[in-house]
């Protein structure tokens, strides 16, 4: 008899263990590469409409040299250096809504998602509520919704994405 007891606590003790074990198993997070560059060619993409006039403000000069040279770094896949050119541009033009997405766009780059969020939601903050400028805002946070899982947040960033493009009216 006391065998048995010991040959049922030890069974017990198997399956706690076996069942701890699948546990720790199924929690290890799972880790997905992203590419990136494809997120920012959606997000430009989303420009892309015939629905409007493209009006471009004046820039200052420097905002507008250091703007280039974020884009140069970017053409050398130099993201990071892309990004802080664009934030130097932003401590002389802080509120430039065409700055702001585009430093999203470098955000997204680098998966950094928190800071993509922010950069684009500042720039419609400061931006047009409509036409391209932004569109790219709200596919920027349409996709890093998609990133996190947030699927509710990301179809309430699809239908305010729709918003942005008014149809032209008919004439008779």
């Amino acid at each position: 008899m006391a065998w048995q007891a010991t040959l049922l606590v030890a069974m017990l003790g198997l399956l706690l263990v076996a069942c701890r074990s699948q546990i720790e198993v199924a929690s290890a997070p799972v880790q997905v590469a992203v590419d990136t560059a494809s997120l920012v060619a959606l997000v430009r993409a989303a420009a892309d409409a015939d629905d409007v006039l493209l009006i471009e403000p004046l820039r200052d000069t420097q905002t507008e040299d250091l703007r280039q040279a974020a884009q140069q770094l970017e053409r050398q896949g130099d993201y990071r250096g892309a990004l802080q050119r664009l934030q130097q541009a932003q401590e002389i033009s802080p509120n430039d809504p065409a700055l702001l997405q585009e430093a999203a766009e470098m955000a997204l780059y680098l998966a950094d998602w928190d800071q993509a969020i922010a950069l684009a939601s500042r720039s419609f903050d400061n931006g047009p509520r409509l036409g391209p400028l932004c569109r790219r805002n709200w596919v920027t946070v349409q996709l890093v919704r998609e990133q996190v899982g947030d699927s509710a947040g990301s179809a309430s960033a699809q239908a305010q994405r729709i918003q942005c493009t008014v149809s032209a009216p008919v004439r008779m």
